[in-house]
């Protein structure tokens, strides 16, 4: 995992500390997806899911003060740029099941119509 650039402890400190799991959750998926390895990815998931939940409750407990601001502010944009390529394997992973599934329909539509050809 990366090296944690926050100090302190307090309402600041955890609350980055948190970002920085979560930061550090979604880079993991993205290397997940980028090498096509969906149930490590599921498994992520589940635990990113879990430290998003824990940061919105403990965010509820105050304010960050305007440099902790700052960096949470960065870490969201490295978050939301590791999502985005997720999802955008995730399309392609999708995209390909599609037509896997398409073309075992179509082969299995022909092989229903030889049978009927070679009844008739």
């Amino acid at each position: 995992m990366a090296q944690r650039l926050t100090a302190g402890v307090g309402h600041d400190g955890d609350i980055l500390n948190r970002y920085e799991t979560i930061r550090d959750y979604s880079r993991m998926m993205q290397h997940y997806a980028r090498a096509g390895d969906w149930d490590r990815l599921l498994e992520m998931q589940t635990a990113y899911v879990g430290a998003m939940e824990a940061l919105a409750e403990a965010e509820q407990q105050g304010t960050l003060s305007a440099g902790a601001t700052d960096h949470k502010i960065g870490l969201i944009g490295e978050i939301r740029g590791a999502e985005s390529e997720v999802r955008e394997c995730l399309d392609r992973r999708m995209s390909e099941l599609s037509r896997h599934m398409a073309n075992s329909r179509h082969r299995h539509l022909a092989a229903r119509a030889y049978e009927t050809q070679g009844r008739a």
